[in-house]
C-alpha cells in the first residue's frame, strides 16, 4: 500500500522554511480569517481549507513538532526506509511491547465462595480474587491522590474461626460454609496520570484464604468522573475559554483556571476564534512520572 504524501505546511501557509514564528502566525491569522467557517456561511470547502491551515499552523508553531516535520520532509526526499511501514501502525517501534501489554491486563478470573471451597476440610486454600469498578474524580486521575473505596468480601467466620463448626454442631453464623460476607473500606492510592479504564491490582485485599492460605487480590478498574469544562487527551488537558470580541481584537490579560490554580495569560492582539494557547506543565501527570503534560486553552470569541 503506497504511503500517504506529506502535506507541504510551508506552502499551505504561504511562508518559507526559514520563516520566523511571528511570520508564520501572521500568515495563519490572515488565512484563518479568510476561510473561517463563521465567515463562509457553512461552506464545506472553506471548512476543509480551514482545517488544513490549522493543522499546518499547529505543527509549525511548535518547535519540537516543526523539527520532526522537517526531518520527515527531508527523509521523504531521500526515499523510504523499512521502519516506517510497520504493520502495527507504530512506525517500527514498540509493537512487540504493545502486544505484551494487551496480554498483561486481561480481566481477572473470579469465583464464588462455594466454588472455591476446599475438597478436604483441613486443606489450605487461597482466597479468591475480586473485581469492581471504582469511580475516581477527574482531578485525582490527572494528578494522583487517594480515594476511599467500600466493598464486601468473604472473610473467615469469627464465631467458628473458619472451621464451620461450633460446639460440635454446624455454626449458625456461617451455616457451615466457614466464610461470611464482611464490609470493607480501603484508601486506594491512585497513581498520577493513570489512564481511564486501567485496572489497579491491590494485593491481598480479596477474599480471605482458609486454613492459613493467603488471601486473593482486589482488582479495581478506574472509571473517570467528568469534570466540565476540562477534557483530557492523554497527558494534555483541553479547556475552552470564552472571551469578548474586544479582548480578541486588542489583546490583554485573561485569568484562566488550571487543574490546581489560577493563572493570568496574555491574549495576543488579533486573536481569532478557535485559536489555542498552550501552558506547558499544567496538564495531567505523565503516568507514574513527575512530569506533566500541557493545558491547552481554546479561545471562543463571544459577541458583546
Amino acid at each position: 500500500m503506497p504511503a500517504t504524501k506529506q502535506r507541504d505546511y510551508y506552502k499551505i501557509l504561504g511562508v518559507k522554511k526559514k520563516s520566523t514564528l511571528k511570520d508564520i502566525k501572521k500568515s495563519y491569522r490572515e488565512l484563518a480569517r479568510k476561510f473561517h467557517p463563521d465567515t463562509n456561511q457553512g461552506s464545506k470547502k472553506a471548512e476543509e481549507k480551514f482545517k488544513i491551515i490549522s493543522e499546518a499552523y499547529e505543527t509549525l508553531r511548535n518547535k519540537k513538532k516543526r523539527k520532526e516535520y522537517d526531518q520527515r520532509s527531508s527523509y521523504a526526499r531521500r526515499g523510504p526506509r523499512t521502519q516506517w511501514n510497520d504493520p502495527g501502525g507504530n512506525y517500527g517501534y514498540g509493537y512487540g511491547e504493545q502486544q505484551r501489554t494487551r496480554q498483561q491486563y486481561q480481566e481477572p478470573f473470579t469465583q464464588t465462595a462455594e466454588e472455591q471451597a476446599p475438597l478436604e476440610p483441613d486443606m489450605p486454600r487461597a482466597g479468591f480474587d475480586l473485581q469492581f469498578m471504582i469511580n475516581v474524580p477527574f482531578m485525582t486521575v490527572a494528578l494522583g491522590g487517594v480515594v476511599p473505596y467500600s466493598y464486601e468480601k468473604y472473610v473467615n467466620c469469627g464465631d467458628c474461626e473458619g472451621t464451620g463448626e461450633k460446639d460440635d454442631t454446624t455454626c449458625e453464623t456461617c451455616q457451615g460454609k466457614r466464610w461470611v460476607v464482611s464490609p470493607v473500606t480501603l484508601d486506594v492510592k491512585i497513581p498520577p496520570g493513570v489512564a481511564d479504564q486501567y485496572t489497579l491490582c491491590i494485593q491481598k485485599e480479596g477474599g480471605e484464604g482458609l486454613n492459613g492460605a493467603p488471601p486473593g487480590d482486589l482488582f479495581l478498574k478506574v472509571q473517570t468522573q467528568p469534570h466540565p469544562p476540562f477534557k483530557r487527551v492523554k497527558e494534555n488537558i483541553l479547556v475552552e475559554a470564552p472571551i469578548p470580541a474586544s479582548l480578541a481584537e486588542n489583546g490583554g490579560p485573561l485569568k484562566v483556571q488550571t487543574l490546581n490554580s489560577t493563572k493570568t495569560i496574555e491574549v495576543e492582539e488579533g486573536t481569532i476564534s478557535g485559536e489555542e494557547y498552550r501552558i506547558p506543565g499544567e496538564g495531567a501527570a505523565i503516568m507514574w512520572g513527575k512530569k506533566r503534560g500541557d493545558l491547552i486553552i481554546k479561545f471562543i470569541i463571544e459577541d458583546e
